[in-house]
């Protein structure tokens, strides 16, 4: 259904369709209480809604269509356009000017051109562009028996030329003009952002790791006077904040002292997948000591800083842990993980390391001794046996990988 989008042609609005783009690809979903940080909120979220980039997880929570689940792993300014790019309105416009330039390179007899186009960049777009022919053909004149002056006129009677896209085209296209003018740049610019990438989640819920403002410059863990913010309110569908915060901005645990916000928060961190997966290795590394089961380490490399640490199985260097968490992640079975940045690890392991959950011991990043208490404490009850069998599942892909890679043997 096409509706009025003259009050979000203005750049301004333009700039909050981009703040909200970029929350978006960061936490994969926006809360009603933040969306109060961006302009015209509401009315960009009925677009993206009718665009098919949003559903309504709640009453008060929005999050990425899994058809854009793709857009989680892209740069600010290449999301803004593929988003932009699915907005009804925008899009139909757009495809006309397709429609038109093929129709006037047909009528100066570009027939390979066209040809060329038709099979392969317009392709995707072909059924639209014969609905808008279709349309001005009424009369059962062809378009291409027209006189060449007269086409621009046709294509202006279309219902998709009714809107002024000025601002529109001179962010995602870097050019204002007739449409007439624009059909290279909608080729170059629009089309290879047309159609979003599947994301293939195997219909797993995206795991994503941001950055989480636990540490201050001096390394001491912030946990007092904590306020809803996008990093600790729970998330619905994507698993990227921790959950201090529901949607409402409530706590979702008591945090009246110090002790209580310390717990709270260590509770809430190791729930996040890939804290949880850190966590769990140093957990299996503590329990092998009396367990006798294979263990892995986390290991300090000289001069690599915390983003270089490396992963150890059974003494046996397997690669940078960097590389291994998303799959560890995906160990835990719900959870598809995207490749991490050097800067969201080291903030992971500061993080684990200022709250006490980790600690330094030589050369190696083991469970800190106050956190070994409370593996068997209530308050902790679900984090010791039940985390055992994500532990074997993780060494099993562990195994898998080294079965994969041993040299075969060579028969003579």
């Amino acid at each position: 259904m096409k509706h009025d989008m003259t009050h979000l042609n203005t750049p301004k609005m333009l700039q909050s369709a981009q703040a909200l783009i970029d929350h978006l690809i960061t936490w994969g979903e926006v809360t009603r209480f933040e969306l109060s940080g961006f302009a015209g909120a509401q009315e960009w979220i009925t677009t993206f809604e009718n665009a098919g980039i949003l559903h309504t997880a709640t009453t008060d929570i929005w999050s990425l269509s899994p058809e854009f689940w793709s857009l989680l792993r892209e740069e600010s300014e290449k999301a803004v356009r593929i988003a932009l790019f699915q907005v009804p309105e925008y899009r139909g416009y757009l495809i006309s000017i397709l429609a038109e330039g093929a129709a006037s390179a047909a009528k100066q007899g570009l027939n390979d051109e066209v040809e060329k186009w038709s099979g392969d960049e317009l392709l995707p777009f072909l059924s639209a562009i014969n609905r808008m022919l279709n349309e001005i053909e009424t009369d059962g004149k062809r378009i291409i028996d027209q006189k060449a002056d007269q086409i621009p006129t046709l294509f202006a009677s279309l219902s998709e030329r009714q809107n002024n896209w000025d601002n529109w085209n001179q962010t995602l296209l870097g050019r204002t003009a007739r449409p007439q003018d624009l059909f290279d740049f909608v080729l170059k610019r629009f089309v290879p952002y047309a159609m979003p990438e599947p994301c293939k989640t195997h219909g797993r819920t995206p795991a994503l790791l941001p950055i989480l403002p636990l540490v201050d410059a001096d390394g001491n863990a912030q946990f007092m006077n904590l306020v809803p913010a996008p990093w600790n309110v729970s998330r619905s569908d994507i698993q990227s904040g921790i959950a201090l915060f529901d949607e409402y901005g409530k706590p979702m645990s008591e945090m009246g002292t110090a002790d209580a916000a310390r717990n709270a928060l260590q509770d809430a961190l190791i729930e996040q997948p890939f804290y949880k997966a850190v966590t769990q290795l140093a957990i299996n590394h503590y329990r092998a000591k009396t367990a006798f089961s294979p263990s892995f380490e986390l290991v300090l490399q000289p001069g690599a800083g915390l983003s270089g640490v490396a992963l150890f199985y059974e003494t046996r260097k397997m690669g940078l842990l960097k590389d291994w968490l998303p799959p560890l992640v995906q160990c835990q079975e719900c959870f598809a993980a995207r490749p991490l940045e050097e800067e969201q690890v080291a903030n992971m392991m500061e993080n684990l390391l200022a709250l006490d959950i980790l600690e330094q011991a030589d050369d190696n990043l083991v469970l800190h001794e106050d956190f070994q208490s409370t593996l068997m404490a209530g308050r902790l009850r679900s984090v010791f046996r039940p985390g055992k069998s994500l532990q074997d599942r993780m060494i099993e892909a562990v195994r898998k990988h080294l079965q994969k890679n041993q040299p075969q043997e060579v028969n003579t």
